[in-house]
């Protein structure tokens, strides 16, 4: 039984559904809002099982739809994801939430030129919708448009400074680039908003090790291995075959101890 103070805000919000639920038993937005604290919480069958019952007790709801689609790409669904969101469309067609949910599976199944159109629809419908930016400047990076990706995220940025991940994106983009130093700040910023996350601990250690500050690069690259035991071999391994090739491209001696965390068991 978890306390109060251990309760996350999601429990808090799955707590006052549940007593909205127990008042009015048909009240599909109380499933659907509940649904919604599930899945952020990762408990994504508990999630899809309220969509259902919200589709259920309200015809034509398609917010559901929309947020069902996003939970069954979660479990890696995406044909059940992409008639969802499908769904969502038919049923609203200004609906934003549902271009941008069945942009995301289109990119995941690697159309790359309908995730974008859908991507840009859901921002046409609300140029405030930060995740849409978010999402688009996924795809810009992964296709080598840096300049537009550091556009989308900064756009992400913008409207929403809370979110981390645009930050730790960014940083990538300017490490590609080449400036550094805008990458620090970014993947300190992305670590000042979640310190549990690994990925910018890991990124900003990469950065410290090609400037060859090693003690700064140790201690990331530590905690980065701390927070999630496998991230360094898995972003490693996504851009080097192994470390004899990183110290070739970028012309750097590793100490054995760095070199023996970027190396596979």
């Amino acid at each position: 039984m978890q306390t109060q103070s251990e309760q996350t805000p999601y429990d808090i919000t799955i707590e006052r559904f549940n007593k909205a639920i127990e008042r009015r038993p048909t009240f599909a937005q109380g499933y659907n809002y509940r649904g919604i604290a599930y899945g952020n919480k990762g408990e994504i069958d508990r999630a899809i099982e309220d969509f259902n019952t919200a589709i259920r007790r309200k015809e034509n709801y398609a917010e559901a739809y929309s947020n069902r689609g996003a939970a069954y790409r979660i479990k890696g669904d995406y044909d059940r994801a992409f008639e969802d969101c499908n769904a969502a469309i038919r049923l609203d067609p200004n609906l934003p939430e549902a271009y941008n949910n069945r942009g995301i599976v289109y990119k995941l199944k690697g159309d790359i030129k309908s995730a974008i159109k859908d991507y840009n629809t859901a921002i046409e419908l609300d140029p405030n919708f930060a995740y849409a930016y978010y999402n688009r400047g996924i795809v810009y990076y992964e296709e080598q448009e840096l300049d537009l990706a550091i556009k989308d995220y900064t756009k992400a940025i913008e409207l929403r400074p809370d979110l981390v991940h645009p930050y730790n994106n960014r940083g990538n983009v300017y490490k590609k680039k080449g400036e550094y130093e805008r990458a620090i700040k970014d993947y300190d910023a992305a670590i000042e908003r979640n310190t549990d996350l690994a990925e910018p601990y890991y990124n900003r250690g990469m950065v410290f090790v090609r400037f060859q500050e090693w003690e700064k690069a140790r201690k990331d690259l530590t905690t980065a291995k701390d927070k999630q035991e496998s991230i360094i071999i898995e972003q490693f391994c996504k851009e080097y075959e192994n470390v004899a090739d990183f110290q070739q491209k970028h012309n750097v001696k590793l100490p054995e101890d760095i070199a023996a965390m970027l190396t596979s068991p």
